[in-house]
């Protein structure tokens, strides 16, 4: 569909293109930087390719695997396989490593410090570039095929479930925001600040909006080929069919723009950078410029241009105005103190006069006097930003080193100071580099100085909190020992008294250690949650014991009890040990025979109790006798005796 100049009415303008470029692999996904574009080829390499004349810089491999996402940053480029994530370093273009998936990836995007990997089984994986610090949450039933993020948003899409919004941020579990329609299978996902574009399986490409998560237009309806990709910023949206159809969309009105078709070509994915449009098709990677009437269509013109005469700047007055304009932006931003905006402002105006060199071969002169002003301009930016930086950078530092002062109450997060300490490391080393580059200027010396100032109080800063880290090292290391210790006697299913005497021990250490913690530390912090659940067990412990430690039981508490229950034990003991000397094996007949001894002596003890004088001596001469055993005769003397008693008792009855 094309558009008219002035954006409403006037004559139509068509959509052109041409392919500038046919480079070879068999590739499955694309991205670019300022100066190369990186493809993800199924031969186990990640190809890059130069865009000033697209020849071949470097093959980077072997994976171990189909490579499925490339990814790159200022420094390094990712590749994202099933099972790792390999890394190479730009400079060198040498691999430094990979680190290894704990869950089968499908697909991935990286936002920041942080790759997001879509896994099979339904599971998301955060990993941090930096210390590959991983977690997964299960946010789908089925494998998680689709993927979009932001610096606040992670949309997520199954071939069989809805796709469904997140919020996250840093080391917590995403959380739900919305659920979007349950008809709808995404393939791709495409957005900004304000909205998403999702392209589905049933050809729909739908806007919705990022505050309700409702569709609020339509763009394309359902067709019989599937979308397969897109890609898109906040003016335009190129969006590509597998049958080899690609059309380009007006956002701000939300008219296609136009549509052209790539021929013999099954189309796997696309990308799209200012005049270029990159497409994987069945042949390789083609390199695509796109025009509007005989205009090139720049599609990383902003919100602010708008489709028509904007497009078709081809007077150098008009560029020039508009360089001026954020020539003028900059010289603001510079004279507020806000020096990185001021870098942004020049920077664009530069871009714009390189965007536009078409539009100004016939001024050379005022482009190259424009071009030389904001170099200054910019460099003396660059300076003032970095030196700004620097001091902010100093102050962050100034704090940590105080707070580590005798008497200060510290909690210093591990990863947020090591991050402090390689962002200072990198903004020093860029700071050397910037003053060498701007040493004309008396700005650069004012930055050395901030550098190294900045570099001798992060020496300071770092000593300081190795010596505070070791000291936390040491309480750590004291309360874990003990733990482990303590798991030992447990597994090793110790007394309680032994565990209590270990517990008394370890406070013991434990508070000696801690009358040399600083009050408020995170040394008296560690000691004192450690004593205070010790303190707790060996309470316990001890109720315990006090609770078990009783006066033994009375089993007989009449002299009729006790007269009836020795009365049986006599009339027994004769056979008890008989069987005791046929014993043949010694243990078992040591050990009868201590039962044995047992049982006569709790005899003994109910006769004195109640006063059983001639059971006692029954009794006592039994257990003096039963090491060797009682003869037979002896057995008999003790029945006669036994029947001599009951007589008696019968008579006094």
């Amino acid at each position: 569909m094309p558009i008219s100049a002035g954006g409403s009415t006037g004559e139509a303008l068509p959509l052109g293109h041409e392919v500038i470029a046919v480079l070879e692999a068999d590739a499955v996904h694309i991205v670019h930087d300022e100066r190369f574009l990186y493809a993800a080829c199924r031969d186990l390499t990640v190809r890059v390719w130069s865009k000033e004349d697209w020849q071949l810089v470097a093959e980077l491999g072997e994976t171990s695997s189909e490579p499925l996402v490339v990814h790159v940053d200022d420094d390094q480029v990712y590749a994202t396989c099933e099972r790792r994530v390999y890394v190479w370093k730009k400079e060198t273009w040498g691999m430094t490593g990979w680190f290894e998936l704990t869950y089968q990836a499908v697909t991935s995007t990286l936002q920041g410090d942080s790759f997001y990997v879509g896994a099979r089984d339904g599971r998301l994986v955060s990993i941090k570039k930096d210390t590959h610090e991983t977690s997964s949450w299960q946010l789908h039933k089925s494998d998680i095929s689709t993927l979009w993020s932001d610096d606040r948003v992670i949309l997520t899409g199954s071939r069989k479930e809805e796709p469904r919004a997140w919020l996250h941020k840093p080391n917590t579990a995403p959380t739900e925001l919305a659920r979007l329609d349950k008809k709808i299978r995404p393939t791709v996902f495409v957005g900004n600040s304000d909205y998403v574009i999702i392209g589905t399986e049933s050809g729909e490409i739908g806007i919705w909006d990022r505050v309700e998560w409702q569709l609020i237009r339509t763009l394309q309806d359902k067709s019989s080929n599937p979308v397969v990709s897109m890609w898109s910023n906040s003016t335009f949206l190129v969006a590509a069919m597998n049958s080899g159809l690609v059309s380009i969309w007006d956002l701000l009105k939300g008219n296609e723009m136009g549509r052209f078709l790539m021929e013999n070509e099954k189309i796997g994915y696309i990308e799209a950078d200012n005049l270029h449009v990159y497409v994987i098709g069945s042949s390789g990677i083609k390199v695509i410029s796109l025009t509007i009437g005989e205009v090139p269509l720049d599609l990383s013109m902003s919100n602010e241009s708008r489709f028509g005469v904007s497009l078709l700047r081809t007077s150098p007055y008009d560029v020039l105005e508009s360089v001026l304009v954020f020539q003028r932006q900059g010289d603001g931003y510079f004279e507020e103190g806000n020096h990185q905006d001021a870098v942004a402002a020049y920077e664009k105006a530069l871009q714009y006069l390189i965007d536009n060199t078409h539009a100004l071969l016939e001024v050379p002169e005022e482009r190259q006097q424009l071009t030389e002003e904001l170099n200054d301009q910019l460099g003396r930016s660059l300076l003032k930003s970095k030196i700004q930086e620097l001091g902010q950078l100093t102050e962050r530092i100034t704090e940590i080193s105080a707070q580590i002062e005798p008497d200060t109450q510290v909690r210093l997060q591990d990863d947020m100071v090591d991050k402090l300490w390689d962002e200072t490391a990198r903004a020093i080393k860029e700071s050397r580099v910037l003053s060498d580059a701007q040493a004309g200027n008396i700005l650069s010396y004012q930055l050395t100085d901030a550098a190294d100032t900045l570099e001798a109080e992060l020496g300071d800063a770092m000593a300081k909190v190795t010596i505070y880290r070791e000291t936390i090292n040491q309480a750590i290391t004291l309360t874990h020992g003990i733990m482990n210790e303590w798991r030992w006697m447990e597994r090793k299913k110790t007394s309680l008294n032994e565990r209590k005497a270990f517990l008394e021990e370890a406070m013991a250490k434990i508070s000696e250690r801690l009358k040399e913690a600083e009050p408020g530390s995170e040394v008296e912090s560690i000691l004192s949650d450690a004593l205070d659940e010790h303190r707790r067990v060996f309470s316990q412990i001890s109720r315990i014991i006090e609770a078990t430690v009783t006066d033994p039981r009375d089993e007989l508490v009449s002299k009729e009890e006790a007269a009836a229950a020795i009365e049986g034990l006599l009339r027994i003991l004769p056979k008890r040990r008989e069987a005791i000397e046929k014993m043949t094996d010694t243990k078992e007949q040591k050990v009868e025979t201590e039962r044995l001894q047992g049982a006569l002596q709790q005899a003994l003890a109910s006769a004195k109790k109640f006063k059983m004088k001639d059971e006692q001596k029954i009794i006592q001469d039994l257990i003096d006798g039963i090491e060797p055993p009682k003869t037979k005769k002896r057995a008999k003397s003790t029945k006669k005796k036994k029947a001599k008693t009951a007589s008696k008792k019968t008579k006094a009855s």
